[in-house]
C-alpha cells in the first residue's frame, strides 16, 4: 500500500508531505551536502533576514515536516487565510492604487488628485500637514511656517469642499491620514460635506488612520492629550461610525505599522506593535458593551513593504494567520468574513536615499512586487525624489506606472499566492508568526499599548531599534547602495519640488472668511456642548458633527480637548 502523499504545484516545484522514512532519508542527504559545501568558499556575509533571523543555505521538506496544508496554508478566503482574505484575490480585482498625496493648499492637492485619477489611480489618500495633524489652526502664530509643507491643510469644512471638487467621491474611497487628536473633526467635516452634497452616509466608503501609536511615536507631536484620551477618541470614532452604523462602510481606524517601521524597528516588532495596538482598541470597545463582530470587520491595517523581499512576503502571510487566531480564538468572532486580515502597504520611505536618487525607483519597484506577491489590498508607491522633497509630478507618475506595470505586464495576478509551497517561504512564515506571538507576550508584560506609552517602554524599544539600524549601516552590516557601498560623486535632483510659499496666507484668509460668515454664537454653543461631553466621558462624535457643521475649525475642537483633558509630554528617551 502506498503512503499517503499530499502535493501542491507551485513556482518552485512540489511540496510533498513525506512519510517518516522519506524524511530521514532527506535529513541524511542534507547532512552529507552540508559537510560538502562547508569546505567550499562562500561570500563573507551575514546570512540573516532584516529582523536577524538566521537563514540556512538551503530549505527542504524537513524544515516544514510538521506542516499540515489545510491547517497552515489552506485556500484563499478560508482559514487560516495565509493565502489571502478573498477567494479569487487578483483574478477578480487588483489591489487599489492609492497614492499618498497632499501639499500646498486643498486646491493644489485637488489638481494632483484629478491628474492621478485621469491616469488610473483607483483610490485617493490625503496626507495632511503638521498643523492639521496636531489640531492647530493656521492663524496660530506658532505654526505658519508649517502650513501645507508636509501635507494638505484641512482646517475647516470649506477645505474639504476644495479638496474634493469635481471628484467622484461617491464611487472611489478617500483615505484621510489623520490621527485620534484631530480625526473626529476632520472626519466630521468630511461627513457633513458628503451629506450636504446629497449623498447617503450609509454608502460612503473611506478610511482614516486614527492610530494612537502614529500620534505618539510615528510623528513629532505638539501638546496633545495623554494616551488614555487618545484611545478614547479613537474608539469614539470606531463606535459612532461602525458599531452604531452611522457610516457602516467606513474604515474608522488604520493601524499604521508602516509609520512605526520607519523609526527603525524590524518586521517582528512591526507586527507586534500593530497587533498589540489593535488588541487595546478591541478591549476598549468590548468594555463599552460591544461584541467583536459589531466592529472588527471594519478595522484596517497599513503595513510597510521594506527591503528584505522574502521576509516581507512571509510577514504578510504570517499576519493573516495571526489575525484569524486573535479574532476567532481569543475574542470569539463567529463571522468568518471578519477573520480575514486586509491591509494597505506603503513602500519603505526609510530605504530612500538622497545619494543616487534614481536607485529609489528600483527599490520601490521591488518592494511593491513583494507587497503584491504577499497579497495586499491597497498600495502606495513612493517617489524617487522623496529624500529631497514632497514627491514631484514626474516622480509620482513613475510611482503610479510602477504599480500599473506590475498589474498589467508581469502577470503575477494569474495565480493566487504563487510563493506558497516554497520550503523557505513556508518556514519563514512559521518563524515570523512564532516570534510575533512571543513579542506580543512582551507587550502584555508591559501592560498593553497605553501603559507601555506612559512608562516609556515603547520609546525605549524604538530607540534601541534605531540605534541598531544606525550602527548596522555605519559598519556596513546593512548595505545601502550609494551610501556605504558603490559610492559615487553626489548626484542631485535639479528640479526640486517646493510647496506654495503663500499657503499660510491663503489658509489664514480661508479661516477669516469662514468665521465672518458663520453664526459664531451657534459655534460657541456647540463647543460648549463638546466641553460637557468631554467632561462626562461621552462619545464626542455627535457634538463634533454639530460643531463642524456650523463651521467650527479643527483648532477650536482640539483646543476643547486640551482645555478639559490637559496635555501630555511623552517620555521620549534619547
Amino acid at each position: 500500500m502506498f503512503p499517503l502523499i499530499l502535493f501542491m504545484t507551485n513556482v518552485f516545484g512540489l511540496i510533498i508531505m513525506f512519510d517518516q522514512q522519506k524524511i530521514k532519508e532527506i535529513e541524511e542527504k542534507e547532512k552529507e551536502w552540508l559537510e560538502k559545501i562547508a569546505k567550499m568558499k562562500q561570500r563573507d556575509y551575514h546570512f540573516e533576514t532584516d529582523s536577524g533571523i538566521k537563514v540556512k543555505p538551503l530549505y527542504t521538506p524537513v524544515d516544514i515536516k510538521n506542516h499540515d496544508y489545510l491547517r497552515d496554508a489552506g485556500f484563499p478566503g478560508q482559514e487560516p487565510f495565509a493565502r489571502g482574505p478573498y477567494p479569487t484575490m487578483y483574478r477578480t480585482r487588483f489591489w487599489t492604487i492609492r497614492l499618498f498625496s497632499g501639499f500646498g493648499t486643498p486646491e493644489e492637492t485637488n489638481q494632483r488628485w484629478h491628474m492621478l485619477y485621469k491616469e488610473g489611480e483607483t483610490g485617493f489618500s490625503a496626507a495632511v500637514d503638521a498643523l492639521t495633524f496636531n489640531g492647530i489652526d493656521p492663524d496660530d502664530p506658532r505654526g505658519d511656517a508649517e502650513v501645507g509643507t508636509s501635507g494638505v491643510p484641512l482646517y475647516c469644512i470649506d477645505s474639504l469642499y476644495a479638496l474634493t471638487e469635481g471628484l467622484p467621491i461617491e464611487k472611489i474611497s478617500v483615505a484621510l491620514v489623520v490621527e485620534p487628536f484631530s480625526s473626529a473633526p476632520i472626519c466630521a467635516m468630511y461627513f457633513n460635506m458628503v451629506k450636504n452634497k446629497g449623498l447617503d452616509l450609509s454608502n460612503v466608503m473611506g478610511t482614516c488612520q486614527n492610530d494612537i501609536l502614529t500620534q505618539t511615536i510615528g510623528y513629532t507631536c505638539y501638546k496633545n492629550c495623554a494616551p488614555p484620551y487618545l484611545l478614547k477618541l479613537a474608539c469614539d470614532l470606531i463606535e459612532w461610525t461602525v458599531a452604531q452604523k452611522n457610516v457602516p462602510k467606513w474604515h474608522p481606524i488604520n493601524f499604521t505599522t508602516y509609520n512605526y517601521r520607519e523609526g527603525g524597528i524590524d518586521a517582528i516588532q512591526e507586527l507586534g506593535f500593530g497587533f498589540a495596538n489593535a488588541i487595546e482598541h478591541i478591549e476598549e470597545l468590548i468594555r463599552r458593551g460591544y461584541k467583536i463582530d459589531d466592529f472588527v470587520g471594519r478595522l484596517a491595517f497599513h503595513l510597510s513593504a521594506a527591503k528584505d523581499f522574502f521576509e516581507e512576503i512571509a510577514k504578510y502571510r504570517a499576519a493573516r494567520r495571526i489575525w484569524m487566531k486573535l479574532i476567532r480564538d481569543k475574542y470569539g468572532s463567529t463571522n468568518p468574513r471578519n477573520w480575514g486580515f486586509r491591509f494597505h502597504i506603503q513602500t519603505a520611505g526609510s530605504s530612500l536615499t538622497a545619494q543616487q536618487p534614481l536607485n529609489n525607483a528600483v527599490r520601490t519597484a521591488y518592494q511593491a512586487l513583494a507587497a503584491a506577491l504577499g497579497g495586499c489590498q491597497s498600495m502606495h508607491t513612493n517617489g524617487y525624489d522623496e529624500a529631497y522633497c514632497l514627491v514631484s509630478e514626474p516622480a509620482v507618475m513613475l510611482a503610479l506606472r510602477t504599480q500599473q506595470l506590475i498589474q498589467e505586464e508581469t502577470r503575477i495576478g494569474n495565480t493566487i499566492d504563487p510563493l506558497a509551497g516554497s520550503y523557505y517561504v513556508e518556514w519563514l512564515t512559521d518563524e515570523i508568526e512564532d516570534r510575533v506571538w512571543k513579542y506580543l507576550d512582551r507587550f502584555a508584560e508591559a501592560g498593553g499599548v497605553v501603559k507601555a506609552l506612559e512608562s516609556g517602554w515603547i520609546y525605549r524599544e524604538m530607540r534601541d531599534a534605531f540605534r541598531r539600524r544606525e550602527q548596522n549601516i555605519a559598519t556596513g552590516h546593512e548595505v545601502v547602495i550609494g551610501v556605504n557601498k558603490y559610492v559615487m560623486a553626489d548626484e542631485v535632483i535639479d528640479d526640486v519640488f517646493r510647496t506654495n510659499e503663500k499657503a499660510a496666507a491663503i489658509e489664514t484668509e480661508r479661516i477669516r472668511k469662514l468665521k465672518a460668515k458663520r453664526d459664531n454664537k451657534k459655534v460657541e454653543e456647540c463647543l460648549n456642548a463638546l466641553r460637557r461631553a468631554c467632561e462626562k466621558g461621552e462619545n464626542v462624535l455627535p457634538t463634533v458633527m454639530d460643531a463642524t457643521k456650523e463651521g467650527a475649525t479643527v483648532g477650536e475642537v482640539c483646543n476643547v480637548y486640551r482645555e478639559v483633558w490637559g496635555t501630555w509630554d511623552p517620555p521620549i528617551v534619547i
